[in-house]
């Protein structure tokens, strides 16, 4: 029996399944709102931390590519000091050695590559007019344009001739050479005492590091990581530098064969921008031609020397660099000519010269770090 006047009725259960799962729903919402949310701030922060260490990394040039580049000849010279303290030196000394001997070769290289290239400095004034003497029957079709070219020039001469002139001089050639000179023996000097106190002790202080890790389990894999980082590091260093080198005796060689004045600065110009791919091939072709182009007449004589050097370049980079490297150390090409490009715009040649091994580096570290995004290592395969 129910009392008068009051109806009972049973509460609905699909009101109180709807009322919920919009709870739910809301609940959802706002929860993947936060996370988008904390995605964008994220990458916000990212951005704005690499954008930081560029800028560090373009106003610390000077300390930084010192170091940059003491630790590629150290990667490279390690090997050497090991074997000098298997034979009872000292590791203090064998590393003294090392860099003694490596600093003697680079002066006796310099001061004898130093003649020839100050003789094609000297040059310059006078090649723009003997390649426009030599390339004259190539440019008969445009004499008329540049003509017409040259009297809209007199006529803008003309008008500006009327008009005061501004002229602002800037630092001289002399003192801009000066700043030059100064600046590569800083560096020259930071690298050369830094790579000294990589060889004698840079091996113990990585042991002593890795000592320090009170986990055994992560001390192993560090040791581990560390070991095969630097023996693949060292490997790819090494294999490059000697295959660059063969190639500028051969360069030298060739250009020998051909009849071009000073090969062995044309070997030593294509083995130091064979560090640059894509772009330093081209470079030495187009440095030689111009030298070719000012000693011979001929054009048969002419085209040799940049098509023989070119040629150098591309087997070796087709053929020999693949087949001693192999797959493993291969590189993206779209990320090689990106790093060539970013760390010529960030420290200048010397940058540009470092971005593949930098990107070798980096390449190494991470395939062999633990826990790093497959997309990552793919992007650079």
């Amino acid at each position: 029996m129910t009392e008068p006047g009051i109806s009972q009725t049973p509460p609905n259960s699909a009101d109180s399944d709807n009322s919920v799962a919009g709870d739910t729903e809301s609940d959802e919402s706002s929860s993947l709102a936060f996370l988008q949310a904390s995605s964008v701030t994220r990458m916000a922060a990212i951005g704005l931390f690499a954008l930081a260490l560029i800028y560090t990394a373009y106003f610390a040039k000077p300390v930084l590519l010192p170091i940059f580049l003491a630790l590629i000849f150290a990667i490279l010279l390690l090997p050497i000091v090991r074997l000098l303290t298997r034979l009872r030196l000292p590791q203090t000394l064998s590393a003294l050695l090392v860099v003694a001997m490596l600093g003697a070769g680079l002066t006796v290289g310099a001061v004898q590559l130093a003649g020839p290239a100050a003789e094609h400095l000297d040059l310059g004034p006078s090649v723009m007019y003997k390649i426009e003497r030599k390339l004259t029957e190539l440019k008969l079709p445009l004499r008329r344009a540049r003509e017409t070219t040259e009297k809209i020039a007199e006529m803008a001469n003309l008008e500006n001739d009327r008009k005061p002139q501004i002229v602002v001089v800037e630092g001289s050639l002399i003192e801009t050479l000066a700043n030059q000179a100064q600046s590569i023996l800083m560096t020259s000097a930071i690298t050369v005492v830094l790579l000294f106190f990589m060889l004698a002790a840079g091996p113990s202080t990585a042991s002593r590091i890795v000592e320090a890790i009170t986990q055994t389990d992560q001390r192993r894999r560090m040791k581990r990581i560390l070991l095969e980082v630097q023996w693949k590091i060292s490997i790819y260093l090494r294999t490059f530098t000697l295959i660059s080198l063969a190639l500028g005796l051969l360069t030298a060689a060739a250009m020998w064969a051909l009849g071009m004045p000073n090969p062995l600065l044309w070997g030593v110009l294509a083995a130091v921008l064979n560090f640059l791919p894509y772009i330093g091939p081209a470079i030495t072709a187009a440095i030689i031609a111009s030298a070719a182009l000012l000693n011979f007449d001929s054009w048969t004589q002419i085209l040799m020397p940049p098509l023989a050097a070119y040629a150098l370049t591309v087997i070796e980079g087709q053929f020999i660099t693949p087949l001693l490297l192999g797959r493993q150390l291969t590189l993206n090409p779209i990320l090689v000519f990106l790093a060539v490009i970013f760390w010529g715009w960030l420290w200048g040649l010397p940058g540009a010269l470092l971005a593949v091994p930098i990107l070798t580096v980096a390449k190494i570290m991470v395939s062999n770090l633990p826990g790093t995004p497959p997309a990552l290592r793919a992007a650079m395969e």
